[in-house]
């Protein structure tokens, strides 16, 4: 292949600190059969015997792995931030991003995701898959992401093995896909800008609703690809443990408020003011446990009021929310 050829695929790769299971992650990259890809790493501060162990093994995947990139950034400002700065050094058509501390298992993925591509006429938007989550080595049972979409499936795949879905047939599955097994096309998530920096808590979930709201093809590989290792909960390495609870909460808040307001598709509205009323009770619990029970009276009043405004037709709950302002500004 021409080295000047631009890749179909760039992987992104955040790294901090994990040096021992970022190995993992980039040698299951390297391991995969199709070749035309790059690795854009993102070390972002680590520490001077971490950083030196991932340059090193940056440059021994150099051989293998066309493109590979380090890039260090200081700034800790959450996983959205170093997954756009990594995206700022991509080349490729389509971008992958896996986790420093997870792995791909399935070394014909990218080959699979290049089929579904290239079959058909129409540019695909985002290409999903699956992964296995494992706590403590152990693998976890049950549906965690988008597992059970393969029991909802209809008609025939196309000849890469693919099926064509709808954000109804996903936002039905219990979660999102996860990073690891997404793959997204690079204009289309410059269009979508990104991923919001704003938050640093489930930015992949916000990226997922924003991006099934907008995207014009969406495809679906029944096959587990990846494996997803489940951060301890007491450890504070890894992003999603380093957060409060209540950040936690605070985060979720936002992005389905976003998704509620801004989404184009009614399905999408509907999903993320359901959701929003299940935060709200888990704020209202968490503020129970801060000891703010003023805030947690207000929450909880809040949940109430949006799971009960979900079961009225639009147009009477609207009345009814009329009837109370204007009680509200009477009573002012």
């Amino acid at each position: 292949m021409d080295s000047a050829e631009p890749p179909l695929f760039s992987v992104i790769i955040p790294t901090r600190n994990r040096s021992s299971l970022f190995a993992v992650a980039l040698q299951s990259v390297c391991d995969q059969r199709f070749s035309n890809f790059e690795i854009i790493v993102v070390d972002v501060g680590s520490s001077p015997e971490h950083a030196e162990r991932s340059r090193t093994l940056v440059e021994a995947a150099a051989g293998s792995a066309r493109g590979v990139t380090l890039v260090r950034t200081e700034c800790l400002q959450g996983p959205s931030y170093s997954r756009n700065f990594g995206v700022e050094y991509a080349h490729g058509d389509y971008l992958c991003f896996l986790d420093d501390d997870d792995q791909w298992t399935d070394p014909a993925y990218l080959h699979r995701v290049a089929r579904v591509i290239a079959t058909g006429p129409e540019a695909v938007d985002l290409i999903f898959a699956n992964q296995r989550a494992y706590r403590d080595g152990v693998p976890q049972a049950g549906v965690t992401w988008i597992e059970d979409l393969t029991e909802r499936l209809r008609g025939q795949p196309d000849a890469a093995g693919s099926h064509r879905v709808t954000p109804k047939e996903l936002l039905a599955c219990p979660a999102h896909c996860h990073l690891n097994t997404t793959t997204v096309r690079r204009q289309f998530f410059d269009d979508l800008g990104g991923f919001d920096q704003s938050i640093r808590y489930e930015e992949d979930r916000d990226l997922f609703l924003r991006a099934i709201d907008r995207a014009s093809l969406i495809k679906y590989l029944p096959v587990t690809v990846s494996r997803h290792n489940v951060p301890d909960a007491a450890a504070r390495a890894s992003g999603s443990t380093s957060i409060s609870e209540m950040s936690k909460r605070l985060d979720q808040l936002r992005l389905l408020d976003k998704a509620a307001l801004l989404s184009v598709r009614a399905e999408l509205r509907r999903y993320a003011l359901r959701e929003r009323a299940y935060v709200l009770q888990h704020i209202a619990a968490e503020a129970v446990r801060l000891g703010r029970s003023d805030c947690a009276g207000h929450y909880a009043r809040e949940a109430l009021v949006s799971r009960l405004a979900m079961r009225w037709p639009p147009a009477r709950a609207l009345a009814a929310l009329r009837r109370r302002f204007s009680a509200f500004i009477f009573e002012k």
